[in-house]
């Protein structure tokens, strides 16, 4: 579940897609159907990979929902912080945007394990009530 080759793909969308949004017109939409394509694209194709195909419980997406929203707390916060304490532009390659992204994507990496582990345990109290 959730494969290291998988998981830094997956940052690396997230980065360009959180990354790209003070870029200049018409790039944060590029950025962002990229990003966002390859992080959606990625857990696409590791499912259809997955040699077992399992529908998932409320307990998977609640788990999957709350990992979103510590992801975009984490962007906003990241992005204040950029620009409060590393007075660091609100637009350009080098933005608040772009920090944040990285910060974004860092901290989805260094969360997997937890994330692994927590839906280990939903998956084998779902196989052993079921």
């Amino acid at each position: 579940m959730f494969p290291l080759p998988c998981v830094v793909i997956s940052a690396l969308g997230l980065f360009a897609g959180l990354g790209s949004t003070d870029l200049p017109r018409p790039w944060p939409t590029v950025g962002s159907l990229l990003g966002f394509g390859l992080y959606a694209g990625i857990g696409i194709v590791y499912a259809h990979w997955a040699s077992v195909r399992r529908k998932p419980t409320g307990q998977e997406v609640g788990v999957y929902l709350a990992l979103t929203a510590v992801l975009l707390l984490v962007f906003g916060i990241s992005r204040i912080a950029a620009f409060f304490l590393l007075g660091v532009p609100a637009h350009g390659l080098l933005s608040q945007g772009a920090v944040a992204g990285a910060v974004t994507a860092v901290t989805y990496v260094a969360i997997m394990p937890l994330t692994r582990r927590v839906m280990k345990a939903i998956i084998q109290q779902d196989d052993k009530s079921g």
